[in-house]
């Protein structure tokens, strides 16, 4: 079925958030269902929030992406660049892409301590408000999600929030919308930008606007540069893994609190802008080695 096969990249990006809207409504009405078989109380458990993430992830994210580059005349393992390839530095890359998001962390914590600090005019008091609703909304379901002190609820957030969230929300936000908006501007670095801007805005979570925006960047970026998707997917999923494994692990501990919050002090600021420099510099080496060029020394 190729009906999209010569739509214009705006329409195609327009029928990915039809079929978006319709995979939440198809999602929603899933887990309303199947709440409804346990007296409505399986989505007030951890397990049920667990299950129910991986369904919208599946029906909001995954298949309407999948479903447009099928529509579209395309093979999706093609499209979506998740062919194996024989590159012999691919190995390299991973490790790359991994001190990329280590590296990162102190520089997107103080963006994110920032973003928490914005305070609105008083003229705009009834949106900070909203904002705050959805933020303290948002925490209560990740802090439900999170709950559990068993394995299998570990290994279930790792599943659900590490596995399910990397790879639906790569194959949308990278895999189609950020091909097609680079398509539609003729421009990669509007891809990945105004791809990384929708990708934050759909999260719906404002205190976390502008770090996400820039982590959403950077994981365009790995893709554009990589020319596979496995790069984006794996660096998500270690973002998301990493987070699961400190909050089941050191929850309670006050140095992770102080490491989630940290204040924002003139040392925190110079150790931010030191993480900016090595993140530039490590994509430079990353996008160097992804295209097989000699690295300059010195």
């Amino acid at each position: 079925m190729n009906a999209f096969e010569n739509l214009k990249p705006f329409s195609k990006i327009v029928y990915l958030f039809v079929f978006c809207l319709a995979g939440l409504f198809l999602a929603a009405s899933f887990i309303t269902i199947a709440d409804g078989f346990w007296d409505k109380q399986i989505m007030q458990l951890p397990w049920g929030m667990r299950i129910g993430s991986g369904v919208q992830m599946v029906f909001m994210f995954l298949m309407p992406a999948v479903t447009l580059v099928k529509w579209s005349g395309h093979k999706p393992i093609d499209y979506l660049a998740l062919s194996r390839t024989q590159n012999s530095s691919s190995y390299t890359l991973y490790i790359l892409a991994f001190l990329i998001l280590f590296i990162a962390m102190p520089f997107i914590t103080l963006l994110s301590q920032i973003n928490q600090a914005i305070v609105l005019p008083n003229w705009l008091s009834g949106v900070e408000m909203w904002m705050k609703n959805l933020e303290e909304s948002a925490q209560n379901t990740t802090d439900l999600l999170l709950e559990g002190a068993s394995v299998w609820d570990y290994l279930g957030n790792i599943l659900f929030i590490g596995v399910f969230a990397a790879v639906a929300e790569e194959v949308f936000f990278r895999g189609v919308l950020q091909q097609l908006l680079s398509k539609l501007f003729k421009s990669n670095d509007a891809g990945v930008w105004i791809g990384a801007f929708i990708f934050s805005l759909m999260h719906m979570q404002f205190y976390g606007f502008i770090p996400r925006i820039v982590l959403g960047a950077m994981l365009g970026y790995l893709f554009v540069f990589s020319g596979s998707l496995w790069l984006p997917i794996f660096v998500h999923f270690m973002n998301n893994a990493f987070v699961v494994t400190l909050n089941f692990f050191l929850s309670d501990n006050l140095f992770y609190q102080y490491l989630v919050e940290p204040p924002i002090t003139f040392i925190f600021l110079v150790v931010g802008i030191i993480s900016l420099s090595l993140l530039i510099y490590l994509f430079k080496v990353f996008k160097l080695k992804a295209t097989n060029k000699v690295i300059p020394i010195g």
